[in-house]
């Protein structure tokens, strides 16, 4: 792998994250999923190969960046799994308030 190409892979894998961010802004989580496989392809990618030295600060400094925006994503996604969970226990509450009055099941 010609030098910089670490250097572009890397850089790339940024971008994906950048674009992650977005996906799950909007809760796009099949499309967080897609982007998180391409990130990951171009992770590895990245480092199939041994890192030049000189460009060992440059990679860190990259993948520094793409750990902060992973631990964003990950709380992203941890906000909005509890949306979702709260948003699931509303449903199951209102069903059996709805069964305990008489209700009609399931509907």
């Amino acid at each position: 792998m010609p030098a910089n190409q670490h250097l572009q892979k890397l850089s790339a894998a940024l971008s994906v994250s950048e674009e992650m961010m977005s996906a799950a802004r909007e809760a796009a989580w099949d499309r967080l999923s897609a982007l998180m496989a391409d990130r990951q392809a171009l992770i590895q990618d990245a480092f199939a190969e041994p890192i030049p030295h000189a460009d060992a600060p440059a990679m860190a400094d990259l993948i520094r960046r793409i750990q902060v925006l992973n631990q964003r994503l990950v709380d992203l996604s941890s906000q909005g799994r509890d949306r979702v969970a709260g948003a699931l226990g509303a449903i199951a509450a209102g069903r059996r308030a709805r069964a305990a009055y008489g209700g009609a099941p399931g509907r």
